[in-house]
């Protein structure tokens, strides 16, 4: 490849590494660790003049906690802005790369959904309604990916998979999928204690498991149990995951892959969907709230409706977001104090951006952030001059 060529691969993984996850503090070093394989894939588009193929595993299905963390089994405004932020990306590639760049979304819901109490049905009709919300908001560099391109159904599916089409064959999908990309073998304690991805990916399951299913397997147990199976739960969507991930390898070999979980940064790019510095970086598990200056920011929806500076929006009939009330003044909440404090927020497009709130009572109040993370998100805060 001659310089030019290089230089045009270097600004595409560049812009990809804008959309990465950024809230660790080895972050960077972790996506300097990959970048030379990163490159080397988008190399063979970028020689070839054409479109920069990626694909992530991403978007199974609403979390099982719909008591605390969101408000119902079908995408809202979170997803609206993840799919947003991956189609900007895109975008911002095909700027300084003329054929441009597409990415795959493959739902893996229907691998674990079981596990969680997910039913197939509720990941069909997230699946659909996810992809009619791509479709409406016009994001033509996403695309995803059916059941057929992961596994081999040994009687064919039809060309376009109906409700009742993808329940019927939501159990045969599983089972073929461990057929062919399962290991039997598979000492799962053991790639936990050497691989660091996988270790990684365990603690995540974990986190959130606990969370997600605690109104389902919670009551009736104690702590300890709980745990316990938390634990186990976790282990068997390793065994799944590592099956899904052979399809996935299988079924798209050359594209750059992306994930949404931690990982060393060798082999995939870890992506944040929702740009935030906290766990809350997936729209599944969250939802998110628009202050009045525009700003995005991500939370449980239980701690939003809380806080009496947010309402709810409802988009389609259904509640898709919160909203801070424009009547929540600086004033009603007590601004006599002269500071200002900068915090930081949401920005869709990759870039941190700040908003200026008067005094930290203020801040307090309205945010409920000041020096804790009580909405599952944390703001950096500092003080600056008053104007």
């Amino acid at each position: 490849m001659d310089m030019k060529m290089t230089q045009t691969s270097s600004a595409i993984l560049d812009i990809v590494f804008d959309y990465a996850l950024n809230k660790f503090e080895d972050s960077v070093e972790r996506l300097a660790l990959g970048r030379p394989n990163f490159l080397a894939i988008i190399d063979r588009f970028v020689l070839a003049g054409t479109e920069v193929k990626m694909c992530l595993p991403a978007f199974p299905f609403k979390s099982a906690n719909k008591i605390e963390k969101v408000f119902g089994i079908l995408p809202d405004k979170a997803e609206e802005l993840a799919l947003e932020r991956l189609n900007s990306m895109c975008t911002r590639i095909k700027d300084v790369y003329p054929p441009g760049a597409k990415l795959t979304i493959i739902s893996d819901g229907i691998t674990y959904n079981d596990l969680l109490n997910i039913s197939d049905r509720e990941t069909w009709a997230y699946g659909e309604s996810l992809r009619s919300m791509a479709l409406e908001k016009g994001y033509s560099n996403i695309e995803f990916a059916r059941l057929k391109d992961l596994v081999r159904f040994k009687t064919p599916l039809p060309e376009k998979v109906e409700e009742i089409t993808y329940v019927a064959n939501a159990t045969n999908f599983r089972r073929y999928l461990f057929n062919q990309f399962g290991k039997d073998d598979i000492d799962i304690d053991q790639e936990i204690a050497t691989n660091p991805d996988t270790q990684m990916t365990y603690l995540g399951y974990r986190r959130f498991l606990e969370s997600d299913l605690r109104y389902i397997f919670g009551h009736g147990r104690s702590n300890h149990s709980y745990k316990k199976g938390v634990r186990y739960l976790a282990k068997q969507m390793l065994i799944r995951g590592y099956a899904f991930a052979g399809a996935v390898k299988a079924a798209f070999p050359e594209h750059l892959r992306l994930s949404i979980h931690q990982s060393t940064g060798e082999h995939k790019v870890s992506m944040s969907l929702l740009n935030t510095k906290t766990g809350y970086t997936t729209p599944w598990h969250c939802t998110v709230a628009q202050m009045l200056n525009g700003d995005w920011i991500s939370g449980t929806m239980s701690e939003f409706k809380k806080n009496q500076a947010l309402e709810i929006v409802h988009e389609n009939g259904r509640p898709s977001y919160f909203k801070e009330k424009a009547t929540a003044t600086l004033k009603s909440l007590g601004s006599e104090d002269s500071d200002n404090i900068q915090a930081t927020a949401i920005d869709i497009n990759g870039q941190t951006t700040n908003f200026i709130a008067k005094t930290e009572v203020a801040v307090d109040k309205l945010l409920s952030i000041e020096s804790r993370d009580a909405c599952g998100y944390t703001f950096h805060t500092s003080h600056v001059m008053s104007r």
